[in-house]
Parts: C-alpha cells; structure tokens; sequence
C-alpha cells in the first residue's frame, strides 16, 4: 500500500502530516505565520539548522539533528520556520513531514518508500522522549545509525525533546557498577547517533524582554513602561522568561489592541 497517495502532492506542497489511521502522508495548506527573521535570541542555534539544511539540499555533507532543552524556547517553531525560509529563497525544495511521536513503529515502511522519492526529506519528530528499553527506542536509534536506511540520502531527523538523551534513565536497585556503567551508555546511546545536537536555554529577563519589544514593533505598537511591567506580571504568571510566554503576551496586548 503506497503511504503517499500520489506524485502531484510533492510537485504541489512542501508540508506534510502522516495520518497513522489511514496510513497515509497527507499535504497539510497552513501559513506559518513567523519568519525565519523573527526568531530572536536563538542566533547561534538558527545558524547551524540553516547552514545543515542547505547543504543538505545541496547534496553536501549534512547530519540528523537533536534540538533539545529548555520548554518553549523555540524549538519545533525553528524547524518550521527554516523549511519555509529554504523554501522560499532556493529554487530546490524541502519536504518537511511530521510523524507524530508515538508512531515511530510507522517510519521503516515510511522511509522505504521516501527513498525511491527524487525529492529531500525532513522528518520532524516533536516532543519525543523514551524510556531506553522501549521498542520504539531501539528501532529509531537503529534507524537514525545503523540500519541500512540510515544510509538514504534523501531523508534527515529533525528531532526535539526537553530531554537531552530523549530517554529516560531506568531506576534499578542493587545495580553493581558495571550494570550502571552499561545503563548509562545505552542512555545516551540514541542521542549520540546524531550528527548535530543545538542546545536551547531559558532566557534571561532581558531576553525576554527584548522578545517582546521585537514583534511589539513589528506590530507598530509603542513600547512602554507600563507595557513592561504588564510583560514581566505576565511572564510571573507563567513561570518562565521564555520566548512562547513574550509571544503569548504580544498576542494578549494585539488582541486589546483590536
């Protein structure tokens, strides 16, 4: 059974969701409503996913990447965010394809059939994460190095987890020092597969801050001492400086604005 329902999708999309109860790869027609130029404070992770990518493209060498770290900070929004900045600026394509987390057990038959594609590929997993002797642990590390479908050219992982390993560390009682050794070598045995890892931080108060007076002025709305006082209550509420709490509150400040 093909996954794709035909070759008019690729020529025509550049999105893709895979639907597990159809089985199928199907175009998803959204804006992206942030540029690759609005993503701001993350300057050295953006450098590395857009240089990769475009080589990539170009048939140069390029690595399965780990975006990993702190919650909110901008991780799935950067992997969008470069599929459609490529996309727009070179005349070659990206297909980004989402396969949600728990269907990783779908990628084999996936990959395989993406591989006889003329087309390049981005699977993006978000949120992912393991316990180190799930099934589904062991199949992706093997899929991401291993197996001889880590060995197709037309397809790269662009993963992102909170946790830096994606995996949990199991919690075994009466464990001598070398089954802990071995333990901790097969947690870190997933992450280590992956040619690049981009590490995402909490931001600081000022970055913050300068988040919010970023997309405040690309909405023409005057930055003020009140408007940061209202920005810093509102970054209390949450319990975070990061860059998806400043963008909930400039939407908050666009929607009184309306």
């Amino acid at each position: 059974m093909k996954i794709l329902n035909n070759k008019k999708d690729l020529e025509n999309n550049d999105l893709f969701i895979f639907i597990p109860k159809f089985h199928k790869i199907v175009p998803l027609k959204f804006n992206i409503n942030v540029n690759f130029e609005d993503l701001q404070e993350i300057d050295d992770q953006k450098k590395i996913i857009l240089d990769n990518t475009i080589n990539f493209l170009n048939n140069k060498n390029s690595n399965n990447i780990l975006l990993w770290g702190a919650k909110g900070m901008g991780k799935s929004t950067l992997i969008k965010c470069v599929a459609k900045h490529v996309n727009s600026n070179f005349r070659k394509k990206i297909k980004l394809i989402e396969i949600l987390n728990n269907n990783i057990l779908d990628l084999v038959e996936i990959i395989c059939e993406l591989s006889q594609s003329k087309y390049k590929f981005i699977i993006f997993i978000d949120d992912i994460s393991f316990n180190s002797n799930d099934n589904e642990f062991r199949l992706f590390k093997s899929l991401v190095e291993g197996s001889l479908l880590s060995n197709i050219d037309n397809v790269k992982y662009y993963i992102t987890s909170n946790l830096r390993h994606l995996s949990h560390k199991e919690n075994k009682s009466n464990i001598n020092q070398l089954e802990e050794k071995e333990s901790n070598q097969n947690l870190i045995s997933l992450s280590d597969r992956f040619g690049a890892w981009i590490g995402f931080y909490d931001s600081s108060q000022e970055q913050y801050l300068n988040i919010v007076k970023y997309y405040l002025k690309k909405y023409f709305i005057k930055y003020s001492s009140e408007i940061e006082k209202s920005a810093l209550r509102w970054s209390l509420e949450k319990g975070n400086f990061s860059g998806r709490t400043a963008m909930q509150f400039v939407n908050n400040v666009l929607n009184n604005y309306k």
